[in-house]
């Protein structure tokens, strides 16, 4: 599926050119011990084994979640106890407190889209019952909350930075606590992989040239054709997909590294600007969502010290806001398709009420004025439409 407003932001060829300086790696929290994987859900498995999980240790999960963060843990041979968090995307401490047991040993916080569960509430807790922190930071690039960086206050933390930048792959695994340092035995590269990587790159460059030249509309219906060929030619599908796409876990990859590839594109990125630009978009979503009355920017959305993956919005009353927007070339998405099997939806209310009614808007750092207007007229026009049914209280 190609979108007309895409929420993965343009390659640029000169990232793919080589560069006889090679600048140290970037970090999101500078002193600590980060290492970087090929995928965010390979470094995950390996912080457990940095922290010294055992086979049959329990880890407290949010209810709210991709699958991907739950499958490596099972892999990994713990089990996965879910937990549930409320509806602002903030950890329901009461819940947590009443599903540890001897057998738990760590827990999982997600910072949801740049939504910040409160850090030192969660620590005083971890120290309480005795468990680790693995702070998930996959929705955020980098922030500061409490003048701390973002992923320096879980005994470790992970970064999936290939969602925010023009790069194949790439996860981060910080080590905060320095009685847990990572000692790692990387694997090479299959070749063919390799080959594959680079074709994508390449490919990926050149139609991203013809992107930028493309003058983009939504679609008014998605059966009808637009007036523009190279338009109707972006969104054009057979089915509208929903669901976000999650590859499944793959154990002969685990301890492969961060391609050389999309390591070499990381040095030549300069984040500062990506962080600001993505910040400035989202301020601007946060701005007109705020003054629809069908639409909530969810809890601390837009907030001045975090750069997000994509924009939150709840709408109560609908449950199809991200479909609709698909179907116009916008590559909106929800985590209705994400949650993992074993998950007792019916348990998790709250949980369930987010994988229905969160709607995630692309903010990437590529966008234009006139794509971060279609995302707005897209969601305004979508709610001109009769409700498919009765509304629900947002709490």
């Amino acid at each position: 599926m190609k979108f007309v407003v895409s929420r993965d932001p343009l390659l640029r060829s000169r990232l793919l050119l080589p560069s006889i300086f090679k600048k140290a790696l970037p970090c999101p929290v500078k002193g600590r011990a980060t290492t970087y994987h090929f995928w965010a859900r390979n470094a995950l498995f390996h912080g457990l084994e940095v922290l010294g999980l055992k086979s049959g240790d329990k880890v407290l999960v949010p209810a709210f979640h991709c699958e991907t963060v739950v499958e490596p843990i099972l892999h990994y041979g713990c089990e996965v106890v879910f937990y549930n968090v409320n509806r602002d995307g903030i950890i329901d401490f009461e819940d947590i407190s009443r599903r540890v047991d001897r057998h738990t040993k760590a827990i999982v916080a997600i910072h949801y889209f740049g939504i910040l569960q409160p850090l030192q509430k969660l620590r005083e807790f971890c120290h309480q019952y005795q468990l680790f922190l693995i702070e998930d930071c996959a929705h955020i690039l980098m922030g500061n909350i409490g003048g701390k960086p973002i992923g320096s206050v879980g005994d470790v933390s992970i970064f999936s930075w290939r969602k925010f930048l023009p790069i194949y792959d790439g996860g981060l695994l910080v080590c905060n606590n320095v009685q847990c340092q990572p000692n790692l035995c990387w694997k090479k590269l299959d070749g063919w992989f390799q080959v594959k990587i680079i074709k994508n790159l390449f490919e990926k460059c050149l139609y991203d040239m013809s992107r930028r030249m493309t003058p983009v509309e939504l679609r008014h219906d998605s059966r009808e054709p637009t007036t523009q060929s190279s338009q109707c030619q972006e969104v054009s599908c057979d089915q509208i997909q929903a669901k976000t796409h999650v590859a499944e876990f793959d154990s002969s990859q685990l301890s492969w590294p961060m391609s050389r590839w999309s390591q070499s594109i990381l040095r030549k990125i300069n984040l500062a600007e990506i962080v600001q630009k993505r910040k400035e978009n989202s301020n601007v979503l946060c701005k007109a969502m705020g003054q629809l009355s069908e639409v909530y920017p969810w809890s601390s959305a837009g907030a001045d010290g975090v750069c997000a993956w994509a924009f939150p919005i709840v709408v109560p009353n609908r449950k199809d806001v991200h479909i609709k927007l698909r179907e116009k070339g916008i590559q909106a998405f929800s985590w209705e398709g994400v949650i993992h099997p074993t998950l007792p939806i019916e348990k998790f209310p709250e949980a369930k009420f987010l994988y229905e009614h969160l709607v995630l808007l692309p903010n990437q750092q590529s966008l234009t004025q006139h794509e971060i207007n279609l995302v707005i007229r897209g969601v305004k026009e979508i709610l001109e439409r009769q409700l498919p049914h009765p509304p629900e209280v947002l709490q």
